[in-house]
């Protein structure tokens, strides 16, 4: 099957496959040399016949791209699933339960990027255009009810954040879900693009029990908040089922390695 990588961390991938090849290629060069017999003239012009050989050799180079390393990758962990901790989850209910931290694992499920996070980046503009509001009303003589603390909060958060992102991912399961962040630098698509059914391949991090929840800014590679805010809110928990700014258990936080269709 082909695939439209939509994230795809090239670091990450480059060190595991040097770990498990022993190094990293930056070529791969494929070599085709033909030879052959014929009869003819033994030299040009001459009224000699003989017979003479004949060698063609071609040589192609092509670049290891990240494509290229993806699929070498998983061929060599799906060689040795027991060596690499590789799993290609296809029934999320009995697959996901006993996966170990730092299991390699690719499910399909359909992801989307929680509206809070989606905010909170300095792409969504949305920040930019409470404060215009904000100065809007203030030229009109209306006093907006807007917290200007609160949007200094806000406006801190998402800095901090930069352009990284936190995806949530829906299995077949009913219960079972798949988290983590994902690095703007890799990065293939915008937010909005990521949204809907797709594969991810990653290593777990952390496992979720069921009952238990997590914030969504204080994830593994995310964690943004001060110790003693998140221990507040975590305490407090969701202010209700619709909030989607926690991740809720049982599920699976993983250090995405690749989301493709």
């Amino acid at each position: 099957m082909l695939k439209n990588f939509l994230y795809l961390n090239e670091s990450a991938l480059t060190d595991y496959l040097s770990a498990l090849e022993g190094g990293s290629r930056t070529s791969i060069e494929d070599r085709d040399q033909r030879s052959g017999v014929g009869t003819g003239s033994a030299t040009p012009g001459s009224d000699v016949d003989g017979r003479y050989s004949r060698e063609n050799e071609k040589t192609v180079r092509m670049a290891d791209t990240p494509p290229a390393q993806f699929e070498r990758l998983i061929k060599l962990v799906a060689e040795d699933p027991e060596l690499s901790g590789w799993a290609a989850v296809q029934d999320p209910d009995t697959e996901l339960s006993p996966l170990p931290v730092g299991a390699l694992i690719q499910v399909e499920c359909d992801i989307q990027v929680p509206s809070m996070i989606k905010a909170l980046t300095p792409k969504s503009g949305m920040l930019t255009a409470v404060k215009a509001l904000s100065e809007f009303g203030s030229t009109i003589g209306q006093n907006l009810p807007i917290d200007e603390g609160q949007l200094a909060m806000v406006e801190a958060l998402g800095n901090l954040m930069g352009g990284d992102l936190v995806v949530i991912g829906e299995t077949e399961s009913d219960e079972w879900k798949v988290a983590g962040r994902l690095r703007d630098d890799h990065l293939r698509v915008s937010a909005e693009e990521l949204d809907g059914s797709v594969h991810v391949v990653g290593k777990v991090s952390r496992r979720l029990g069921a009952g238990d929840h997590k914030p969504l800014l204080a994830l593994p590679g995310l964690d943004i908040l001060p110790r003693a805010k998140r221990r507040e809110m975590e305490a407090k928990g969701p202010s209700g089922p619709a909030d989607d700014s926690w991740l809720k258990g049982p599920a699976l936080m993983i250090e995405i390695l690749a989301i493709y269709r």
